[in-house]
């Protein structure tokens, strides 16, 4: 379980990032709804799929990329880094956190199957809006998930997820801090962690 809940926790590709706060009204709580429904069917129909490996990473990676805002997350992810890192790696950096986020994903795919999703509540928490949602497995038992929504042009974009009860986005933070300053401030050992979720 604590290997589990390692990697688990790193999956959190999600850190909040600076947006206007959300003043929700019934539409907007009906569409952030309906939005984090749609992608917590996604999930469920890829994890009841039964497909593995690099196909199933890169279902994940595509899905990752539309729905999550990954360029803020990295370079937020960084913490007192930021200024460190180099200006000519931010792209591979992003793509490399898109891997190994998809990676976690692909990975852990059997916990996110179940018989169906359910948005059980939306409620506003500062900047966010929060949805409450689950995974029902088989046997009545659930797996509790919480989006954290912000708004983005005409819809929204995810910014944090709690899975287990964790935040994830504080699990990546630290992780990457933790190798960063292990390496004090030299980027090649996060980049070598990062590219591991290739032989996955």
């Amino acid at each position: 379980m604590t290997k589990f809940l390692t990697r688990r926790m790193a999956l959190s590709l999600f850190t909040a990032t600076a947006f206007s706060v959300l003043a929700p009204g019934a539409m907007a709580t009906d569409a952030a709804e309906e939005y984090v429904e749609k992608i917590g069917k996604d999930v469920l129909k890829l994890a009841n799929a039964g497909s593995r490996g690099k196909a199933t990473r890169a279902k994940f990676a595509s899905m990752l990329s539309k729905y999550v805002n990954l360029r803020g997350i990295t370079i937020a992810s960084l913490g007192t880094y930021q200024k460190q890192l180099p200006p000519g790696d931010k792209e591979m950096l992003n793509e490399l956190v898109t891997t190994y986020a998809a990676a976690l994903f692909a990975w852990y795919v059997d916990d996110f199957k179940g018989e169906n999703f359910v948005v059980d509540r939306t409620a506003p928490q500062g900047k966010f809006l929060l949805v409450y949602s689950k995974i029902v497995k088989s046997g009545g038992s659930d797996e509790p998930i919480v989006w954290y929504l912000s708004p983005a042009g005409n819809g929204y974009r995810i910014v944090d997820i709690s899975v287990l009860g964790v935040r994830l986005s504080s699990a990546m933070r630290q992780r990457f801090n933790d190798e960063l300053k292990k390496s004090k401030g030299n980027f090649e050992p996060l980049y070598a962690m990062l590219r591991e979720a290739e032989t996955w």
